[in-house]
């Protein structure tokens, strides 16, 4: 009698296994403690951190109140927060116009670093360095990440990585 295995382990049988199971850790145990965190900073103000504009004059988050505020915060070798910024770049002009203002906050990396990536990259909406004090205020730990905050300058939401709707997210759900 020669019975078939039901289940054979191939190569791509074991990729898949472990593509699944990462994807089970990120979610289990990155995601939603990050999630559950940034459900509790809802509200907090930060009107009063400052970030660093292209010449390197810091500035209070309290100029952008009066409107809400889109931060997303990337770095130039973050694959996803390349990936993203097209997306960005596509829907500025519509955030414009319906009062909302999207600012770029890069991680920390040096100006000429940022300078370089925005002429390669054309990013059209304005982009801000931080110190850190800002990522560690709204616990931004996983790059791209994007924070609302209202028009009073306290945080409304937070979400973490890539997200290929983000056009949709901004424009009819924020």
């Amino acid at each position: 009698m020669n019975q078939r295995p039901i289940f054979k382990l191939s190569f791509s049988n074991i990729i898949w296994i472990v593509l699944i199971a990462f994807i089970t850790y990120q979610i289990a145990f990155t995601w939603v403690p990050l999630y559950q965190q940034a459900t509790l900073l809802q509200g907090t103000d930060v009107s009063r951190i400052q970030i660093e504009d292209e010449n390197g004059q810091l500035i209070y988050l309290s100029k952008f109140e009066g409107k809400p505020l889109i931060i997303n915060f990337w770095a130039s070798w973050c694959i996803p927060c390349r990936l993203e910024i097209p997306l960005l770049n596509a829907i500025y002009p519509s955030l414009l116009e319906k009062d909302k203002q999207l600012i770029g906050v890069n991680q920390s990396e040096y100006q000429e670093t940022i300078d370089k990536f925005r002429k390669n990259t054309s990013i059209v909406f304005p982009v801000y360095r931080e110190n850190g004090e800002l990522s560690r205020k709204l616990n931004i730990q996983i790059i791209p990440a994007l924070a609302v905050i209202d028009k009073n300058g306290k945080v409304q939401s937070i979400t973490y990585g890539f997200r290929p709707w983000i056009q949709a997210y901004l424009l009819w759900w924020i």
